[in-house]
């Protein structure tokens, strides 16, 4: 089994405080933010999810200038750069305890 982009967005879901996910889907509004407060980033790049991934990619030094940046959702390189500011370490087969 190999490291899917899955387990690397539970794995920084996790490393921000979030609940992870059993289905693979990208980043809420809400995750953004609190990935956003969690590297710092300027509330001035805060203002629309696009934004907010541009601030994220600058902080985590994917993109030179916020202007430079990707606005769409995160590639599998740029998870990996954002797993590594954060510090996180995912894992294979990362997924949500059960809630029963």
């Amino acid at each position: 089994m190999t490291l899917t982009v899955h387990d690397i967005r539970n794995g920084i879901r996790g490393g921000v405080g979030r609940f992870k996910r059993e289905v693979t889907a990208a980043f809420t509004k809400e995750e953004l933010a609190d990935l956003a407060d969690a590297l710092d980033v300027p509330t001035e790049q805060r203002s629309s999810n696009e934004t907010t991934r541009a601030g994220i990619r600058v902080v985590v030094g994917v993109a030179e200038t916020v202007e430079d940046a990707e606005t769409g959702s995160f590639s599998r390189p740029e998870l990996e750069a954002i797993a590594d500011a954060l510090g996180v370490e995912p894992v294979e087969g990362d997924e949500p305890e059960p809630l029963y």
